[in-house]
């Protein structure tokens, strides 16, 4: 009995170490001034991830509503970004300097590679896919595919990034 219970205290404890091993992962993106940016560098904030392309015809709409909230959580530990997945052939530093310009105080990042992107949206892999990660760095729910403007997207996410604000 005493060894049965070993057992499946080991077990519970690989499993965990293992589970956030994944859920944390770090990924690397780039910035439009060739930075390299690690997603690791961002833990104890809250951030939200839109995974967009140019060829995403939600995609201005999309920078609105983030731009929304990060007014709402300016001076909070909350961090948005806009992630091109679109190569350097599909879309120039220069091009993408242009759309940082526009996008307020939201970060400008690229997946060119797309490895966040098929992580975090799993099969859904749809544009664009809003991700929540907490303080750790591990998702918050299921990613979100597809914008519809219609629905209270700025306050279902407001209320996530509340509910994880108040957790330590």
């Amino acid at each position: 009995m005493f060894n049965r219970c070993k057992t499946i205290i080991a077990a519970i404890a690989i499993i965990s170490c293992v589970a956030a091993t994944v859920s944390a992962q770090d990924f690397s993106f780039s910035t439009p001034g060739g930075q390299t940016v690690n997603l690791s560098s961002m833990r104890g904030n809250v951030v939200v991830l839109l995974f967009s392309g140019v060829q995403d015809p939600q995609r201005r709409e999309g920078l609105k509503a983030l731009e929304s909230l990060a007014e709402r959580y300016q001076g909070k530990e909350v961090k948005f970004c806009w992630v091109s997945i679109n190569s350097a052939s599909e879309l120039t530093n220069d091009q993408l300097k242009t759309l940082a310009g526009t996008a307020g105080s939201i970060s400008v990042l690229r997946d060119a590679n797309q490895a966040a992107f098929k992580r975090f949206s799993g099969k859904q892999a749809q544009l664009p896919t809003i991700v929540v990660l907490d303080r750790q760095g591990s998702p918050f729910g299921q990613p979100r595919g597809g914008f519809n403007p219609n629905s209270d997207f700025i306050n279902d996410l407001a209320s996530i990034i509340d509910s994880l604000l108040q957790r330590r």
